[in-house]
């Protein structure tokens, strides 16, 4: 499974200044075949400054995502860092 990229990333908006929670289209390959399933994903910041990051699958998955999970997290962490996140 290989993940390429996270489309349509869209804000919820929050009066919970510290999560912000965000539903995207995660496109991805997986035995040589493109899908795209609909993902919500949480940043939480701690009272230390750290951030936490939840993926929860919105569409039903058929197969092991621990490798596309930690995937999207790191894109996420990345997006974040470079402020490119809605």
């Amino acid at each position: 499974m290989k993940f390429i990229s996270l489309n349509n990333i869209r804000k919820q908006d929050s009066h919970i200044y510290y999560r912000s929670v965000y539903f995207a289209d995660a496109f991805y390959e997986y035995e040589g075949s493109s899908e795209t399933k609909q993902v919500k994903f949480t940043i939480e910041a701690t009272p230390l400054g750290e951030k936490h990051i939840t993926i929860d699958f919105l569409d039903s998955l058929n197969y092991p995502v621990l490798s596309l999970m930690i995937a999207i997290k790191r894109h996420v962490i990345d997006l974040d860092i470079k402020g490119e996140l809605p």
